[in-house]
Protein backbone atom coordinates (compact mmCIF):
# COMPACT_ATOMS: atom_id res chain seq x y z
CA UNK A 1 0.00 0.00 0.00
CA UNK A 2 1.03 4.07 -0.43
CA UNK A 3 2.90 5.25 2.46
CA UNK A 4 0.29 6.14 5.23
CA UNK A 5 -0.63 9.97 5.57
CA UNK A 6 0.62 11.20 8.83
CA UNK A 7 -0.66 14.80 10.04
CA UNK A 8 1.69 16.26 12.30
CA UNK A 9 -0.13 19.32 14.00
CA UNK A 10 2.22 21.86 15.81
CA UNK A 11 2.13 25.73 16.65
CA UNK A 12 5.03 26.92 14.85
CA UNK A 13 7.73 27.37 17.54
CA UNK A 14 11.42 26.72 16.06
CA UNK A 15 11.15 23.35 17.51
CA UNK A 16 8.50 22.01 15.72
CA UNK A 17 10.01 23.76 12.20
CA UNK A 18 12.97 21.76 13.05
CA UNK A 19 11.00 18.15 13.69
CA UNK A 20 9.49 19.12 10.06
CA UNK A 21 12.34 19.80 8.73
CA UNK A 22 14.54 16.87 10.31
CA UNK A 23 16.19 14.84 7.39
CA UNK A 24 15.88 11.27 9.42
CA UNK A 25 12.15 11.86 9.24
CA UNK A 26 11.77 13.18 5.25
CA UNK A 27 10.50 9.64 4.30
CA UNK A 28 7.36 9.50 6.10
CA UNK A 29 6.19 12.56 4.47
CA UNK A 30 4.34 14.23 7.46
CA UNK A 31 1.48 16.42 6.86
CA UNK A 32 2.08 20.14 8.65
CA UNK A 33 -0.95 21.25 9.91
CA UNK A 34 -0.46 24.70 12.30
CA UNK A 35 -2.80 24.32 15.04
CA UNK A 36 -4.04 28.07 14.39
CA UNK A 37 -5.74 27.06 11.31
CA UNK A 38 -6.87 24.01 12.22
CA UNK A 39 -10.04 22.88 10.81
CA UNK A 40 -11.90 19.42 10.66
CA UNK A 41 -11.34 18.70 6.80
CA UNK A 42 -7.85 19.14 7.63
CA UNK A 43 -7.77 15.28 9.56
CA UNK A 44 -10.98 14.00 7.39
CA UNK A 45 -8.50 11.93 5.11
CA UNK A 46 -6.20 11.53 7.41
CA UNK A 47 -4.43 7.74 8.65
CA UNK A 48 -2.58 9.63 11.68
CA UNK A 49 -1.95 12.02 13.65
CA UNK A 50 0.74 13.16 16.10
CA UNK A 51 0.43 15.95 18.43
CA UNK A 52 3.63 17.99 19.17
CA UNK A 53 4.36 18.75 22.20
CA UNK A 54 3.42 22.38 23.91
CA UNK A 55 1.17 23.52 22.26
CA UNK A 56 -2.07 26.12 22.65
CA UNK A 57 -3.93 24.37 25.54
CA UNK A 58 -6.96 26.15 24.93
CA UNK A 59 -7.07 25.28 21.05
CA UNK A 60 -6.52 21.86 21.47
CA UNK A 61 -9.09 21.64 23.92
CA UNK A 62 -11.52 23.31 21.34
CA UNK A 63 -10.01 21.17 18.37
CA UNK A 64 -9.78 17.77 20.89
CA UNK A 65 -12.71 16.24 19.21
CA UNK A 66 -11.86 16.35 15.73
CA UNK A 67 -8.02 15.18 16.64
CA UNK A 68 -9.64 12.48 19.10
CA UNK A 69 -11.84 11.32 15.92
CA UNK A 70 -8.98 10.38 13.60
CA UNK A 71 -8.74 7.26 17.22
CA UNK A 72 -12.71 7.01 17.17
CA UNK A 73 -13.00 6.32 13.33
CA UNK A 74 -9.78 3.36 13.45
CA UNK A 75 -6.70 5.69 12.80
CA UNK A 76 -3.77 6.16 15.15
CA UNK A 77 -3.07 9.05 17.50
CA UNK A 78 0.35 9.83 19.11
CA UNK A 79 -0.13 12.83 21.57
CA UNK A 80 3.16 14.24 22.89
CA UNK A 81 3.48 16.21 26.79
CA UNK A 82 2.66 19.36 27.73
CA UNK A 83 -0.59 19.46 26.02
CA UNK A 84 -3.02 19.19 28.99
CA UNK A 85 -4.25 16.00 27.74
CA UNK A 86 -6.63 15.51 30.28
CA UNK A 87 -8.57 18.60 28.92
CA UNK A 88 -9.47 17.09 25.72
CA UNK A 89 -8.83 13.16 25.83
CA UNK A 90 -11.51 11.18 27.06
CA UNK A 91 -10.94 9.29 30.45
CA UNK A 92 -7.26 10.64 31.05
CA UNK A 93 -6.23 12.31 34.48
CA UNK A 94 -3.13 14.39 34.92
CA UNK A 95 -1.14 15.54 38.42
CA UNK A 96 1.85 17.70 37.85
CA UNK A 97 5.28 16.81 39.95
CA UNK A 98 8.45 18.96 40.00
CA UNK A 99 10.93 18.13 36.72
CA UNK A 100 14.57 16.70 37.70
CA UNK A 101 16.83 17.28 34.11
CA UNK A 102 19.73 15.85 35.49
CA UNK A 103 18.66 13.10 37.67
CA UNK A 104 21.27 10.79 36.17
CA UNK A 105 24.20 12.80 36.96
CA UNK A 106 23.21 13.72 40.42
CA UNK A 107 22.58 10.16 40.84
CA UNK A 108 18.11 10.51 42.04
CA UNK A 109 15.43 8.25 41.59
CA UNK A 110 13.86 8.87 38.54
CA UNK A 111 11.32 6.93 39.68
CA UNK A 112 10.26 5.93 36.36
CA UNK A 113 9.65 2.01 35.43
CA UNK A 114 9.49 0.26 32.62
CA UNK A 115 5.63 -1.83 32.41
CA UNK A 116 4.52 -4.53 30.24
CA UNK A 117 7.84 -4.71 28.68
CA UNK A 118 6.89 -7.77 26.74
CA UNK A 119 4.35 -6.00 24.35
CA UNK A 120 4.96 -5.73 20.87
CA UNK A 121 5.32 -1.86 21.10
CA UNK A 122 8.18 -2.44 22.42
CA UNK A 123 10.02 -3.48 19.42
CA UNK A 124 10.04 0.16 18.79
CA UNK A 125 11.41 2.17 21.82
CA UNK A 126 14.51 1.70 23.91
CA UNK A 127 14.61 2.06 27.29
CA UNK A 128 16.86 5.75 26.47
CA UNK A 129 14.08 6.78 24.35
CA UNK A 130 11.38 6.42 26.79
CA UNK A 131 13.35 7.42 30.29
CA UNK A 132 14.64 10.86 30.71
CA UNK A 133 12.37 13.34 32.47
CA UNK A 134 9.16 13.96 33.42
CA UNK A 135 6.37 16.69 33.80
CA UNK A 136 3.85 14.48 35.67
CA UNK A 137 2.06 11.65 35.56
CA UNK A 138 -1.16 10.47 33.58
CA UNK A 139 -3.90 8.40 34.78
CA UNK A 140 -4.62 6.30 31.14
CA UNK A 141 -8.08 5.74 30.77
CA UNK A 142 -9.31 1.95 32.24
CA UNK A 143 -8.07 -0.89 29.92
CA UNK A 144 -5.08 1.18 28.52
CA UNK A 145 -1.99 -0.23 28.75
CA UNK A 146 1.25 1.61 31.24
CA UNK A 147 4.43 1.77 29.28
CA UNK A 148 6.47 3.81 31.92
CA UNK A 149 4.65 4.41 35.20
CA UNK A 150 5.88 6.58 37.98
CA UNK A 151 6.51 4.52 41.46
CA UNK A 152 6.63 6.62 44.49
CA UNK A 153 7.23 5.61 48.38
CA UNK A 154 6.55 2.01 46.76
CA UNK A 155 3.47 2.46 44.98
CA UNK A 156 2.63 2.95 41.31
CA UNK A 157 1.21 6.28 41.01
CA UNK A 158 0.30 7.02 37.51
CA UNK A 159 2.32 6.80 34.05
CA UNK A 160 4.17 8.84 32.00
CA UNK A 161 3.15 6.88 28.74
CA UNK A 162 0.53 5.08 27.57
CA UNK A 163 -0.59 2.76 25.18
CA UNK A 164 -4.71 2.36 24.22
CA UNK A 165 -6.36 0.56 21.94
CA UNK A 166 -9.54 -0.18 23.69
CA UNK A 167 -10.94 3.46 24.26
CA UNK A 168 -11.72 3.53 20.22
CA UNK A 169 -11.64 1.79 16.88
CA UNK A 170 -8.01 2.82 16.61
CA UNK A 171 -4.99 3.21 18.64
CA UNK A 172 -2.78 5.74 20.46
CA UNK A 173 0.05 6.67 22.16
CA UNK A 174 0.02 9.21 24.92
CA UNK A 175 3.49 10.60 26.95
CA UNK A 176 3.95 13.30 28.97
CA UNK A 177 7.35 14.12 27.49
CA UNK A 178 8.25 16.66 25.17
CA UNK A 179 10.87 15.34 22.41
CA UNK A 180 9.60 17.75 19.69
CA UNK A 181 11.23 20.53 22.05
CA UNK A 182 14.35 19.03 23.17
CA UNK A 183 14.99 17.38 19.39
CA UNK A 184 14.70 20.99 18.28
CA UNK A 185 17.13 22.32 21.34
CA UNK A 186 19.25 20.11 20.91
CA UNK A 187 19.18 19.37 24.93
CA UNK A 188 18.57 16.18 26.19
CA UNK A 189 19.43 12.60 25.87
CA UNK A 190 16.74 10.37 24.32
CA UNK A 191 14.64 12.76 22.77
CA UNK A 192 15.67 12.96 19.54
CA UNK A 193 15.62 8.55 20.23
CA UNK A 194 11.89 8.82 21.42
CA UNK A 195 10.88 11.22 18.27
CA UNK A 196 12.20 9.32 15.95
CA UNK A 197 10.77 5.98 17.65
CA UNK A 198 7.19 7.22 17.62
CA UNK A 199 7.03 8.12 14.23
CA UNK A 200 8.54 5.00 13.25
CA UNK A 201 5.85 3.57 15.20
CA UNK A 202 3.08 5.40 14.02
CA UNK A 203 3.64 4.81 10.36
CA UNK A 204 3.84 1.23 11.12
CA UNK A 205 0.66 0.68 12.75
CA UNK A 206 -1.20 3.12 10.67
CA UNK A 207 -0.03 1.15 7.61
CA UNK A 208 -1.42 -2.36 9.73
CA UNK A 209 -4.56 -0.43 10.60
CA UNK A 210 -5.34 1.13 7.26
CA UNK A 211 -4.18 -1.98 5.60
Amino acid sequence: MSTPEIAFIHGGSGSHLTTLNEPALQPYRLRPIYLYDLTPDDLSDVDAVIVADREHPKLLAQHGKTIYGVAERGGVLAVFGQNAAEQWLPGVGWEPRPTNFWWWRTGEDNHMRLQRTDEPIWDYFSERAMIWHHHGVLTPPEGATTLVGVEEDGTMVGATTYYDTVSTAGELFVTTMDPCYHHGAAFMPGASQLLYSTVRWVEHRARALSG
